[in-house]
């Protein structure tokens, strides 16, 4: 009814509009034409007055050709107020015709102007009437122009008015038809509120729950009732989702509940492996330089507080790990670990054993954290312990395997600073029991912590010495028993050093094996002893009489690159193979008798020659020794020193000596000191010897100036 009642009010409002827009348009036009004739009469009547001022001036002369063009204007002007006379409503008909009555007679005039008449009374009376009517129609076009200013002003009185009164009708049309509209939507609406109010109501019960609701059959209008019955049937079928939602909730909790669970899980075991080692699930280094901080810190504060750290090393793990496998290794890790973990259960003199923490800090590393002792001997009896409990045999893969383990320990007594100071002292005191024989443990001290400086310092400076080419060689005499005459030098490194002077290898070399300083060490001698015998055969002639021996070291020997590294130094140097001879100790070459062989055979096809040396020192089997490609046995300056006190040595070298000439090997015989020493061997049969009594280890200057002396040393007795 509203949209009824409201169509019908807007078509009525658009067709009074429609009206007084009519209205308003038509006095438009008219003030437009009315203005339109203004403006023209305004044309005319300028037109008029020039017209008159021309015919004023007329004469026989000029009258012809002057009026040839004033009857065209004349004619135009005609047409044109005939024209604005059927056109014009504001002005009379007989206003114009007085104003066209001048010009039609001037038409007529014409003629007897501009014909042959040019003189004479007719010419004058015509002109003169020609002036008379000019006047009479400049005074009527001045008239009509007048009419026509008057009749713009009215018209456009007339449409400023209807303006008027079209907006203020539009306008109270409006006001007549919003107030019927806003009366129909008032009496509407009270008539819909009360069943859409009553809908609202239910619809808040049912978002609350409530089991019953109002009845909604009957609101008021169809369009309500089906509203309300699709309300109702709504309500039933959220209840039904309310419930199926709520059934699917729970699940997805019961789930989410699952989730948390997992994921709590998760995060304890990435905490966990975050804080402790793959391998044995111990504490790792992290976790334990944390537990070692607060110990520190409790320390300060309490003086009475006591607490101890054991640094744990296997001893001979890298045995096991390269003979039985890292899988084997590992499971060494493993046991070691457990029994660690049931020692320190099974030690009753600590008084707060669950705050103990057994760390594995990398490799066969482990450190034990004793909080809370009571005295340093608890300390020692954990130790003691942990290597008997250590000692026992472990089985592992079907195979019986068995360990020790060195201990350091040291005590927080010194006021520690940082966990790292109080790691290193025990590491250090750690490395001293290793040193001292193994399977033992060590107390931490200031002279353990010089010596590890010391050796750092050792480290640091062999380094650049190595940079700075501190290491010289130096070359020690080898003399042929049969001629008394020299047949080669042995290449002995020295250090010298810028503070301390010359360093004996004794102090250097096994730190250098150590760090493996000692495969760039060796690897520089070599160059420079091949580079020396080179220059030593091309300045004496001594092609191949005479040779270099260069000691190799383990580490030497395990690298894989050896033979090449040979071959290009002998290359580069242009020495014979012959010339050069590697002395590899016995016990490098029987610790692993299946893998040097190899190396041993790919020197040998260089033409290298290969000397065991300190033959006799070590743990040599007579089975194996044919199957080394050996030239010589070199005996070690032991049995030299030894043989004059204890007969027996001599009858030992004399065995060497015999056995390996049996092998087709020769033998050198270090540190000869005496004339009766050198007497001794010759009577023995040795082939070599070496020592102060023939010369110590002289730079090459030296070794030069001995070379050039060609001294024999052969006695006399003996010749």
């Amino acid at each position: 009814m509203l949209q009824f009642v409201a169509i019908v009010g807007a078509i009525a409002l658009a067709a009074m509009v429609g009206l007084l827009m009519s209205l308003i348009e038509s006095a438009t036009q008219n003030l437009m034409t009315t203005t339109a004739q203004h403006d023209r009469l305004a044309d005319l009547q300028t037109e008029a007055a020039d017209l008159d001022e021309v015919i004023a001036t007329l004469d026989a002369e000029s009258a012809a050709k002057a009026l040839l063009t004033v009857d065209r204007s004349i004619q135009r002007w005609l047409v044109d107020l005939i024209e604005m006379r059927r056109a014009s409503d504001h002005i009379s008909a007989t206003t114009f015709d007085n104003a066209t009555q001048p010009l039609q007679r001037m038409i007529q005039i014409f003629p007897d102007i501009t014909g042959d008449r040019k003189s004479g009374p007719e010419f004058a009376d015509a002109l003169a009437q020609l002036q008379t009517d000019s006047t009479r129609y400049a005074r009527s076009v001045d008239k009509l122009q007048a009419l026509a200013a008057s009749a713009v002003n009215a018209t456009a009185t007339s449409l400023t008015r209807r303006r008027r009164i079209g907006m203020l009708a539009i306008g109270v049309l409006c006001l007549l038809y919003l107030a019927m509209i806003e009366n129909m939507r008032y009496w509407t609406t009270r008539r819909l509120v009360r069943p859409v109010e009553e809908l609202a109501d239910a619809a808040i019960q049912a978002m609350r729950g409530e089991e019953s609701l109002p009845q909604l059959e009957e609101c008021g209008t169809q369009e309500l009732n089906a509203l309300a019955r699709m309300l109702s049937s709504f309500v039933e079928t959220l209840k039904q989702k309310v419930l199926e939602r709520t059934a699917e909730l729970e699940r997805q909790k019961v789930t989410l509940e699952r989730e948390v669970a997992v994921r709590r899980r998760a995060e304890e075991q990435l905490r966990h492996a975050a804080f402790h080692d793959r391998l044995t699930s111990l504490c790792n280094r992290d976790l334990l330089m944390d537990r070692l901080d607060r110990c520190i810190t409790r320390a300060r504060r309490n003086t009475d507080y006591k607490f101890a750290v054991l640094f744990l090393d296997v001893d001979r793990f890298k045995e096991v790990n390269d003979s039985l496998g890292h899988t084997v290794g590992d499971e060494l890790l493993v046991g070691i670990a457990k029994r660690i973990q049931t020692c320190l259960r099974n030690t009753d003199t600590l008084s707060r054993v669950e705050s103990n923490t057994i760390s594995r800090i990398g490799g066969d590393e482990f450190v034990i954290l004793l909080d809370g002792i009571k005295a340093r001997t608890d300390a020692s009896l954990v130790a003691e312990r942990l290597q008997t409990e250590l000692a026992a045999p472990f089985k592992l893969s079907g195979r019986e395997v068995f360990s020790s383990a060195s201990i350091g320990i040291a005590f927080n007594e010194l006021e520690y600073d940082t966990p790292d100071h109080l790691l290193r002292d025990a590491d250090a005191a750690m490395y001293h029991a290793k040193a001292s024989g193994k399977a033992r443990h060590e107390v931490f001290n200031k002279r353990m912590h010089e010596q590890a400086m010391a050796r750092l310092q050792l480290d640091t400076d062999l380094r650049r010495a190595v940079e700075n080419e501190e290491l010289i060689v130096r070359y020690q005499p080898i003399v042929n028993l049969r001629t008394g005459r020299i047949d080669g030098f042995e290449a002995l490194v020295r250090w010298n050093h810028p503070e301390r002077g010359l360093v004996s290898p004794l102090e250097f070399i096994s730190h250098a094996e150590e760090t493996g300083l000692v495969v760039q060490l060796g690897k520089r001698v070599l160059e420079q002893a091949c580079s020396q015998i080179r220059a030593w055969q091309d300045e004496f002639g001594l092609e191949a009489s005479l040779a270099i021996s260069v000691n190799v070291s383990k580490r030497q020997v395990a690298e894989p690159g050896l033979v090449q590294t040979v071959k290009e130094i002998l290359e580069d140097t242009g020495v014979d193979g012959r010339c050069l001879k590697l002395e590899i100790t016995e016990t490098v070459i029987m610790a692993n008798p299946d893998s040097i062989t190899e190396v041993l055979h790919k020197l040998r096809e260089l033409g290298v020659q290969i000397h065991m040396d300190d033959f006799g020192t070590g743990y040599s089997s007579l089975s194996y020794l044919h199957r080394f490609p050996i030239d010589v046995l070199k005996i070690d300056r032991e049995f030299m020193s030894t043989m004059n006190a204890n007969k027996d040595y001599a009858g030992i070298v004399h065995t060497i000596v015999v056995l390996a000439h049996n092998l087709n090997m020769e033998v050198i015989v270090e540190g000869v000191e005496t004339r009766d020493q050198l007497s001794q061997l010759i009577a023995l049969d040795c082939d070599h010897a070496q020592g102060f009594y023939f010369a110590e280890a002289l730079d090459p200057d030296k070794a030069k100036e001995l070379l050039v002396s060609r001294p024999h040393w052969i006695p006399a007795s003996a010749a």
